[in-house]
Order: C-alpha cells, then sequence, then structure tokens
C-alpha cells in the first residue's frame, strides 16, 4: 500500500499557534517604544550630593596608596608558603606525566 505524505503544516494567522504568536509578537511590537523610553538614561550621571561633604571627607583615616604587602610579614613562612606551591605543582605534573607514560604503554 502506498502511503500519501501528509502536507506540512504551516504557522498561518488561521491556526491557533499561528495567531498566538502573532498576538504576542503584536504585543511586543506595541510595547517596544514604552520600554525603550523608560530606560533611555539623562547625558551626565547622577551624582550623589551631601551637604556636610568636607566633613565626610576629613573623617575618612589616613591610609597609604597601596595596602596589599605592607606589615611584618614573616619571610620564613612566606618562604615556605611558596616552595610549597611550587613543589606541589611540580609534581602533580610529573605524577601525571608518568601516569600517562604508564596508561599508554610507553613507560612499563
Amino acid at each position: 500500500p502506498s502511503r500519501q505524505a501528509r502536507p506540512k503544516r504551516r504557522l498561518t494567522p488561521g491556526t491557533m499557534i499561528g495567531s498566538q504568536l502573532s498576538r504576542s509578537a503584536l504585543v511586543a511590537a506595541r510595547r517596544a517604544p514604552a520600554v525603550v523610553s523608560r530606560r533611555t538614561m539623562s547625558a551626565e550621571p547622577k551624582m550623589h550630593k551631601a551637604a556636610e561633604w568636607e566633613t565626610i571627607v576629613k573623617s575618612r583615616p589616613e591610609v597609604h596608596d597601596h595596602l596589599v604587602f605592607e606589615g611584618d610579614y614573616p619571610k620564613l613562612g612566606i618562604g615556605l608558603g611558596v616552595a610549597a606551591v611550587v613543589i606541589a605543582g611540580y609534581g602533580t605534573m610529573a605524577f601525571g606525566l608518568a601516569h600517562q607514560q604508564y596508561k599508554q604503554g610507553y613507560w612499563k
């Protein structure tokens, strides 16, 4: 028995899905200008204004330009930490290399 190919359904405004799509597209097209006009920004950013700005600035503590490496850090502890990280890194790379060599049969 020969089967006839079914015609493909198109999403036209006459079908239920097509009417939903066209309706939602119509709503989106109508709302787009309102959404854009709501999100527009002024030419300059809004600056915060404080009545006692000079008092606020004077109340801040005096600090240096950089605060990261200031302090009395123990040189031995820092040296050991850096050495541990470097040794652990090389150790994991060496283990990975040896594992692949054994796994692929280059080393026995």
